[in-house]
């Protein structure tokens, strides 16, 4: 079992690989199958990237605020949950 800092260190490619997942699915016609912890981790995911997105440009221009930032740490923390409880579970 990994700690969840692993997971926190490695969101942004974890939450990649969820979205190509989704992807390859989908490009397969297999997107109306897919299953509803798979659908959680996806929304989660997606979520993660469009706020550490937005965090980032604000980053890039000095604007990040304490709330951006607080922000993209919870959503990147409930990803990485998520993530860790998906691949436990579908790890065997």
């Amino acid at each position: 079992m990994r700690l969840i800092e692993e997971y926190l260190d490695k969101a942004d490619a974890l939450a990649q690989d969820v979205v190509n997942a989704w992807g390859v699915n989908f490009q397969a016609g297999n997107n109306g199958f897919l299953a509803a912890d798979f659908n959680d981790l996806l929304d989660k995911a997606c979520r993660f990237r469009t706020i550490k997105r937005l965090a980032d440009n604000h980053r890039e221009f000095g604007m990040l605020t304490e709330l951006d930032a607080a922000e993209e740490g919870a959503t990147r923390r409930a990803f990485a949950e998520a993530y860790k409880r998906f691949w436990e579970q579908h790890q065997n």
